[in-house]
């Protein structure tokens, strides 16, 4: 479904406890917002889409140093499984670049990446394709600053039937998410993420975390979906964090991996997952760390399985991704390694340390504590 734009737009230019699944009851409609502000809603808990995956799952794997190639290559084997799926689902790319400043470039989609995918798409589909991102926060506000500083915006230039969307400014639905005090937080999702008319891609980055260890595809369209700062409105990111930050110094992701769970239940999930790591970032991540050179392009349907591969070659032991874990646990995605073939270059070949986040030991003591390996 097209996604109409709001007037500043540019087309062309431009724990494993249960949760209460609580939402409210009202249907909301598929539309952008109008120049007097943002739609608001709520939807029915299981509206959105939802998959099932079984059998094993491919995971492609490319080297190489030039971006747009290697990225294109990876999902060169993927061709006839994303071709079939798409169908006439509205393509979306959601691209991680929600901090638009020169300081953080290095940690956001490159557009070459961008390119590699759509050079991909060019040889099967000819629909429109939206990109999309929303700014978590800036000086302005506004995605298309961020669009044109880091290099988004003449992609509409050399190719058709692109369109630039600032997120926040589309629909929005209200789904509950847990904080730690034991109660559900209401927060505004765009809706777009979770459309099952929609086909979502994640245009990510191999980094490091402050909170979750380290983000990959799944994370880049869940943490993407609240709302973020806009028109004075300030952002709804910080409710994912469930109130623990600096209150349990070594809890600081539990109610974050817990929330990123919740709404990959609701929907919000890529359904092509393409992670950049030509150069990925270490340390300090995700906002403030340090690239490395690493030479790789992964790509796969199964954001579990992709996120899975990643988590490998970047040697962060698995049994702290709890996030990631509990998806495959629910079916959304294979976790075991034994049911993900990978396609290319072998993982153990092309796996290096990753330096973690300064404050790893805060982020997985939760982890230690409640549960065994």
């Amino acid at each position: 479904m097209n996604y109409p734009q709001d007037k500043s737009v540019r087309r062309s230019e431009m724990n494993r406890r249960a949760f209460l699944g609580l939402t409210g009851a009202a249907g909301l409609g598929i539309a952008g917002c109008a120049a007097t502000g943002t739609r608001y809603g709520t939807v029915p808990a299981g509206s959105g889409k939802f998959q099932q995956i079984t059998g094993t799952s491919a995971v492609s794997i490319t080297r190489g140093t030039d971006r747009r190639q290697a990225t294109y290559d990876s999902l060169k084997p993927l061709a006839n499984d994303v071709a079939g799926t798409i169908g006439s689902k509205q393509v979306v790319i959601k691209v991680n670049a929600g901090f638009p400043t020169e300081g953080h470039r290095i940690h956001s989609t490159y557009p070459d990446q961008v390119r590699g995918i759509l050079d991909f798409l060019g040889e099967f589909y000819e629909g429109p394709i939206i990109i999309a991102e929303g700014v978590g926060s800036s000086t302005t506000g506004n995605m298309h600053d961020g669009y044109e500083l880091y290099g988004i915006t003449p992609l509409t230039r050399e190719y058709e039937n692109i369109t630039l969307v600032d997120a926040n400014r589309t629909t929005l639905a209200r789904k509950y998410i847990h904080q730690f005090q034991e109660r559900p937080e209401p927060i505004h999702i765009i809706q777009m993420y979770f459309d099952p008319n929609n086909y979502i891609i994640s245009a990510a980055r191999f980094k490091t975390h402050n909170a979750v260890v380290a983000t990959f595809s799944l994370k880049n369209i869940v943490m993407g979906s609240p709302v973020g700062s806009f028109d004075g409105r300030p952002s709804e990111k910080f409710r994912m964090h469930g109130g623990r930050i600096g209150v349990e110094p070594d809890s600081e992701g539990q109610e974050l991996s817990y929330n990123i769970f919740r709404l990959a239940l609701e929907g919000v999930y890529p359904d092509l997952g393409v992670v950049d790591g030509i150069t990925g970032i270490e340390g300090d991540g995700p906002w403030d760390g340090t690239e490395v050179d690493h030479g790789i392009a992964i790509a796969s349907t199964d954001f579990v399985a992709c996120d899975r591969v990643c988590t490998d070659i970047m040697k962060v032991d698995p049994f702290v991704m709890k996030y990631l874990e509990w998806c495959g646990e629910a079916g959304l995605g294979n976790w075991d390694r034994n049911s993900i073939r990978t396609i290319g270059a072998n993982p153990e070949e092309i796996s290096i340390q990753y330096e973690m986040n300064p404050n790893y030991e805060r982020q997985v003591g939760w982890i230690e504590r409640n549960f065994e390996r």
